[in-house]
């Protein structure tokens, strides 16, 4: 994606490497009684039709994974998933009835995230399900969590400065250096549970809070997702990307530069989530501007 991104632009780049990265899903098997939120969660990302024939084709002769592309596009079919846009409706729906009541922002947002993860579940089918389903979150009294990700020297503390409103802000790098030394990594454990617990009581307050690490893969967004949802905070991923010429040169200028195998590491390691695994999704771009959104209720997605 990262790669992509400069001749392509972002949106583009986003859902081709999303095409890329979640085609081969469909080659195993998976459990029926789960399938179909998974394909709601996949539809965020891709068009399902294509992803499928995409998924097919790149199965070739092999002739389980052939079968288990089929078996998944019959289930696609039958919960009306392979249409454009299958969710728009839904969608649209919910945005009008929300504004009836003069409900917007982040409050819209988080109705329609847990609309549309209840509709994935099939808790839910029509507008007025939808609405009923999501009242709890209609005043917005529920803290916010802004999540960055990607590697260092990427752009995430300085967007994150960009940002209004921010009552907390847990910085791993900041809490390494209160020990001693930024690049001392022998205590990550220790600065990682201080992390969490001060991501824990920020949020308890409420408010909007950042978490700034590199956060590169989903095992350690996990640990941050988990004190997220005790506190049945908003969550916002906020994937910062740069390719890897453009890393080396900030790299080279920044008060606190990595080694050069250690970014090369980073970079390796780098898992982007995908849309639908946080309330919202803002991806970066070089330039430090918003370039894509999921999960956004008002407008459109980009």
């Amino acid at each position: 994606m990262r790669r992509a991104a400069g001749p392509l632009g972002l949106p583009p780049a986003r859902r081709v490497a999303d095409l890329v990265g979640l085609h081969t899903a469909l080659h195993r098997p998976y459990p029926d009684a789960e399938r179909r939120a998974g394909l709601v969660r996949m539809s965020f990302a891709a068009d399902l039709g294509v992803l499928h024939t995409v998924a097919a084709a790149v199965a070739g002769e092999d002739r389980a994974a052939r079968e288990q592309v089929e078996w998944s596009a019959l289930h696609a079919e039958e919960a009306g998933l392979l249409a454009e846009a299958p969710l728009a409706p839904l969608r649209s729906g919910l945005r009008a009835a929300l504004a009836r009541d003069g409900i917007g922002g982040e409050a819209a947002d988080r109705c329609w995230a847990e609309a549309r993860e209840a509709y994935g579940r099939g808790r839910i089918r029509t507008v007025e399900e939808a609405t009923a389903a999501t009242w709890r979150w209609r005043a917005g009294d529920f803290p916010r969590l802004v999540h960055l990700m990607g590697p260092s020297g990427s752009g995430k503390s300085a967007f994150a400065a960009g940002l209004d409103g921010v009552s907390a802000r847990v910085e791993l790098d900041a809490l390494r250096a209160a020990r001693g030394s930024r690049a001392d990594q022998k205590a990550n454990g220790a600065v990682l549970r201080d992390g969490l617990d001060r991501l824990d009581a920020a949020l308890a307050a409420g408010g909007t809070v950042v978490w700034d690490a590199t956060s590169l893969n989903p095992r350690q967004r996990s640990l941050v997702h988990a004190v997220a949802r005790r506190r049945d905070a908003l969550v916002t991923h906020v994937v910062v990307l740069a390719d890897e010429d453009e890393l080396g040169r900030r790299n080279a200028t920044r008060a606190h530069p990595v080694p050069s195998d250690v970014l090369a590491g980073q970079l390796r390691r780098f898992v982007p989530p995908y849309p639908g695994e946080a309330h919202r999704t803002w991806y970066v771009g070089a330039d430090g501007t918003v370039q894509d959104r999921d999960g956004t209720l008002e407008g459109e997605d980009a």
